[in-house]
């Protein structure tokens, strides 16, 4: 295990609007606000989601595109930086809405998603710059702390 303490610059609240991008929306509002590393939750509601996972054997990710527009019973992440920019890494459940998939879940990194309704956002600010090397054993970016 690694470790590092962190400090918490500050918290905000956050409502992504629908048809936003999440990963772009969030990104720019890191880059605007100067926030080097930090981590969120939320809720709400997506569309036009991929989700995946990675196989490590393989070393690849694999992905499935979600269209229609699911409930966000939870997604967590974290912000870092890749190549001096934020980065973010965010992993969700969601949940069916179209009839016959009602509150089925899907779950997985997100790769992209675009707000349905709204999504709602708790984002803490740490001090600290965290950063992400790639790991040629595990073949990710992982957070250098």
């Amino acid at each position: 295990m690694k470790e590092r303490e962190v400090t918490e610059r500050g918290q905000y609240v956050l409502r992504l609007i629908k048809d936003e991008d999440v990963l772009l929306t969030l990104e720019d509002f890191c880059a605007r606000k100067g926030i080097l590393s930090g981590s969120f939750r939320a809720i709400g509601a997506v569309k036009e989601a991929k989700i995946g996972y990675y196989d490590l054997a393989s070393k690849k990710y694999g992905s499935k595109v979600y269209l229609d527009e699911m409930e966000v019973a939870s997604m967590t992440g974290n912000v870092a930086q890749v190549d001096g920019k934020p980065f973010i890494h965010v992993h969700a459940v969601l949940s069916g809405m179209k009839p016959g998939s009602e509150n089925q879940p899907v779950a997985g990194h997100v790769f992209e998603a675009i707000v349905a309704v709204t999504l709602e956002v708790q984002l803490t600010a740490f001090n600290e710059n965290i950063s992400r090397e790639f790991d040629d054993d595990i073949g990710l970016k992982l957070l250098n702390i």
